[in-house]
């Protein structure tokens, strides 16, 4: 853990010493993305400007994110800047501003890649796409189908729930499913599953317009600790739900917000 706040060049030389190289430009790149936080700015000195200081955690945070960077893409680098913000709640490590910065990151414009778009449909119907449940064209096609409204946004509601049908037919293969998952709750009926991706949806949609500030991303990480039953961890299992627990809870306030739901924390 470094302690000592440092310049841009400190960081590159902290990236040398373990064996990285890397450059001034991808420094400035990551606090674009919210990878790192903005450094603070000092006085102008009688000599010049003095460069802006990353703190210590900052040049602790830019190597661990150097050390999974060879093999994680730019998206699974703000997934971990922000469950590292929703479990660690220490703003001198990670603010709301930088983690709104690489929410932002990760949520990207889903209609800018299809696979993006599929990676986030894979992860939603995850449990639906039991090898227990359906058929094995049933599930193909429902993994279509939501990839399809995350890339474009919207969705034909008739049609949908016709493609989660064959997944819930099964009364007691669902359950077996459910009891087997270390994973938080499932919606047990297409009804419900698409109330849940409108949440999604809406979230998304908010991250890429600039629409979630520090208050709702705040809230959205109160409401979500507060649900967190246990008193221990967090396990892995928390830190693969995160994000789109994290992502479930800013749509649920955004709705609430707008009168279309309860509040959540009298729900």
């Amino acid at each position: 853990m470094i302690t000592e706040p440092g310049t841009i060049d400190d960081l590159v030389a902290d990236a040398a010493a373990a064996g990285y190289g890397v450059t001034k430009r991808l420094v400035h790149d990551w606090v674009a993305k919210g990878l790192l936080a903005q450094p603070k700015r000092r006085r102008t000195a009688q000599r010049g400007s003095e460069k802006a200081l990353h703190s210590g955690a900052q040049r602790t945070l830019f190597l661990s994110l150097l050390a999974k960077r060879p093999t994680a893409t730019v998206r699974p680098l703000a997934e971990f800047v922000v469950v590292c913000w929703l479990f660690i709640n220490d703003d001198d490590f990670i603010g709301p501003q930088q983690a709104i910065r690489a929410l932002r990151t990760y949520v990207g414009d889903p209609r800018g890649s299809q696979a993006w778009a599929r990676e986030r449909a894979a992860g939603f119907v995850q449990p639906l796409c039991d090898p227990r449940l359906g058929t094995a064209r049933s599930r193909r096609e429902l993994l279509k189908a939501f990839a399809n409204a995350f890339y474009t946004g919207t969705y034909d509601r008739g049609d949908l729930i016709a493609k989660c049908a064959p997944q819930f037919e099964d009364k007691m293969a669902f359950r077996e499913v459910l009891r087997s998952l270390r994973r938080g709750p499932v919606p047990g009926q297409p009804e419900s599953l698409l109330l849940h991706l409108d949440v999604v949806l809406q979230a998304g949609k908010a991250v890429q317009d600039g629409d979630v500030d520090q208050e709702l991303l705040m809230e959205a990480r109160t409401q979500y600790l507060r649900l967190r039953t246990p008193d221990w961890g967090p396990t892995q299992s928390d830190y693969d739900m995160a994000m789109g627990l994290l992502l479930v809870g800013i749509g649920t306030l955004l709705l609430y917000r707008t009168g279309e739901l309860g509040h959540p924390a009298l729900a």
